[in-house]
């Protein structure tokens, strides 16, 4: 039997680590997870827009679940605190580039390929359409365009990256932990997001060099074995260096806001390690 979480009464009580967007905790058997706006993690937990945020979690996390076991099912929320079952672990991060053998690194990467084909067969009811016109980092040329307005929208799940699935021992499974954004677009964009977090799974930290330990057309027919339908291959190249170009932007932001005396190098590295990642994303094209 699953045990009872412990009472959201006593929170305070729990050692919170703090992250960049949450704080995070777990004790018997359970695992905590506050929306972090502030450095104070009481104020947090009563602040409107941080329930905000948790409650749409909570709510996509358990309809996305009902899609597909993979996706670990929250158990419960109270204000800005979601409580979800532990997972023993390791991370897809950790495995990917630790000393797993090639058979289980294509194991667990064929298993998210599988779960999120999956969630591209579910219904979206009441999600948001997103508009590709105006919510792009790269702009489409007429043909991609004209090939967007004409595909078919599934759900499309932004958190899906490798760095947020988890395997865990009791179930022998992995588990996909946080969807961050739920909507109705393409699923090239779901696609390409997670072969380019592959590519980012070391981390700028440690080192420029990108991660290119998987097989894209292994992925690709993982996925399609059981997707709604084909990936349309012109759109699915033109996702990469849209996702791409995204991640580079939002980099470059935070790169201009560090100290002065820092900020040249931030900002010469933040570029060489985008350059490098171009190089490698020319060489996963389909």
């Amino acid at each position: 039997m699953t045990a009872r979480p412990e009472s959201l009464d006593r929170i305070g009580t729990l050692r919170f680590a703090r992250r960049k967007e949450s704080w995070v905790a777990s004790t018997s058997g359970h695992f905590y997870k506050i929306i972090r706006k502030s450095k104070v993690l009481l104020r947090d937990l009563d602040d409107p827009a941080c329930i905000d945020i948790a409650s749409r979690e909570f709510f996509n996390m358990r309809f996305l679940h009902g899609l597909a076991d993979g996706v670990c099912c929250p158990e419960r929320i109270d204000r800005a605190c979601i409580v979800y079952p532990f997972l023993s672990g390791p991370d897809m991060r950790t495995l990917l580039i630790g000393q797993a053998s090639p058979a289980q690194r294509e194991a667990c990467l064929e298993s998210a390929m599988r779960l999120l084909a999956r969630l591209h067969r579910g219904d979206g009811p009441g999600f948001p359409t997103k508009d590709y016109r105006r919510d792009s980092f790269l702009a489409p040329s007429p043909a991609v365009l004209d090939r967007i307005e004409r595909r078919q929208r599934t759900l499309v799940v932004t958190g899906f990256e490798a760095r947020n699935f988890r395997f865990d021992q009791d179930s022998d499974a992995w588990f996909f932990f946080d969807p961050h954004h739920v909507w109705l677009g393409l699923p090239e964009e779901d696609f390409a997001r997670f072969l380019v977090s592959l590519l980012m799974i070391r981390g700028r930290r440690s080192g420029p060099r990108p991660w290119t330990g998987f097989d894209r057309f292994r992925l690709l027919a993982a996925y399609e074995a059981l997707a709604p339908a084909r990936l349309d291959r012109t759109l699915l190249n033109y996702f990469l260096h849209e996702e791409l170009a995204m991640r580079r932007f939002h980099a470059t932001k935070l790169a201009r806001r560090v100290p002065a005396a820092s900020r040249p190098f931030v900002m010469a590295y933040t570029w060489f390690y985008y350059r490098q990642l171009r190089g490698a994303l020319a060489l996963q094209q389909f």
